[in-house]
């Protein structure tokens, strides 16, 4: 039986980097949704970093209520949007971190290994920034936060869509590549490998939390590669 690499990749501050208009645009979503301005946009004081799970506890904290279905996808709509309506403004304001339009690729090429994505956005949106950043990701198996507010939920059903998708009985080995601890330790909770993506103090803060493998970019491709378990490409 034949066993591959799944190399998941999360999308906001590890496949692009960007301007900050999407949490503009999810501001201004709130605010016609649900009447409340100046939210919190630091998603990191949530405890589900992802754009359902965010919405949800600002309805609990602001309105004392449980999100109900139809609060979160009014939200979404008016967030798409906006997004959408900014983005054609501005096309340049997402961007690909260096050398990650070329490592999926050469990834995708490769015998035994497997691409896919989890993300804590929705997919439209996701699917938007990373074509704007010239990452070809319409084929790659998703799983995002129109499916769970839960990432962990979000990782694993990235991982089951990743196996069905190419037919995968099972996979040697899950790499997630994803920029901040709490990812780092998602990915321990599933047995999964781990890359963070970080500068500075950020990079600083990964390393304390245990995080072995952190780099800047993606430029160095032979690095990846051997954190992989796989010969340089």
């Amino acid at each position: 039986m034949t066993l591959f690499h799944l190399v998941m990749f999360d999308v906001d501050g590890t496949l692009i980097r960007w301007n900050g208009i999407d949490r503009v645009c999810f501001s201004e979503a709130v605010k016609e949704i649900l009447g409340v301005d100046n939210i919190d946009t630091d998603w990191l004081h949530y405890l589900h970093v992802t754009d359902s799970g965010i919405a949800s506890q600002i309805i609990e904290r602001n309105l004392f209520r449980k999100a109900e279905k139809r609060d979160i996808l009014a939200i979404r709509q008016s967030y798409l949007a906006r997004l959408r309506h900014e983005t054609e403004r501005n096309p340049y304001g997402f961007r690909p971190v260096p050398g990650a339009p070329e490592l999926i690729a050469d990834l995708r090429s490769m015998e035994g290994v497997r691409v896919c994505v989890a993300t804590g956005g929705w997919r439209d949106a996701a699917l938007l920034k990373l074509r704007l950043a010239g990452i070809s990701a319409g084929d790659i198996p998703l799983a995002s936060s129109d499916d769970s507010h839960e990432r962990e939920s979000i990782m694993l059903l990235a991982e089951e869509r990743a196996r069905v998708h190419k037919n995968c009985p099972a996979f040697s080995q899950v790499v997630y590549v994803a920029d901040h601890v709490r990812d780092f330790l998602n990915a321990r909770k599933l047995g999964y490998g781990f890359v963070g993506l970080g500068t500075g103090e950020h990079a600083q803060e990964l390393k304390l939390a245990g995080v072995t493998h952190v780099q800047p970019d993606f430029t160095d491709k032979g690095y990846f590669l051997r954190v992989l378990g796989m010969p340089k490409h």
